[in-house]
């Protein structure tokens, strides 16, 4: 079971470890982090304010990082998110953890609304989202430079009275 576990100094060497390229860490964070991630980068993370940093564990497993951020009033940004090892990548893990994180929004932060960035290219993860019930916000887009190509970030949002209906459906007997 799928589960958010605070994250704090003692967990910087595993998140590091899994950053293993210049495009992997822009692909999770944008470009808050500089390549190579330092633990004096994630010293100052863990101070940001409004900010709530995971590991998330299966059972007792650390496997993976996500963060959630007050982005504006009623409006939290899931962001920071990755499965740690490649090899659990694209296993169908990723719409656990959203899953999971929707439910702290809504229940714990009292969230209206929830948006995330996606690269256009990572069609898995937009493909993720969707199912778990994300749109796409065709009015807001950022552009990241990495090396000599532009990536184009995609924001997509869903809001809690969606995601309650979401939540009912899987409730519902036929």
């Amino acid at each position: 079971m799928i589960k958010l576990v605070p994250f704090g100094p003692e967990d910087f060497t595993r998140l590091i470890s899994w950053i293993d390229s210049k495009k992997l860490l822009i692909t999770i964070a944008g470009d808050f982090f500089t390549f190579p991630l330092t633990v004096d980068q994630l010293r100052n993370y863990l101070e940001e304010e409004n900010s709530y940093a995971f590991n998330i564990a299966d059972n007792d497993t650390i496997m993976g990082h996500a963060e959630i951020i007050l982005s504006a009033e009623g409006t939290y940004k899931i962001d920071k998110l990755i499965i740690g090892e490649a090899s659990n990548r694209g296993k169908g893990i990723g719409q656990q953890v959203i899953n999971r994180l929707l439910n702290y929004c809504f229940t714990i932060l009292n969230a209206e609304v929830v948006e995330l960035n996606v690269f256009g290219w990572n069609i898995g993860g937009i493909r993720c989202y969707e199912k778990c019930g994300f749109t796409l916000n065709r009015n807001k887009k950022t552009t990241f430079a990495y090396d000599t190509e532009k990536w184009t970030a995609l924001n997509m949002t869903i809001n809690k009275d969606e995601w309650l209906n979401r939540e009912s459906l899987k409730y519902e007997t036929k």
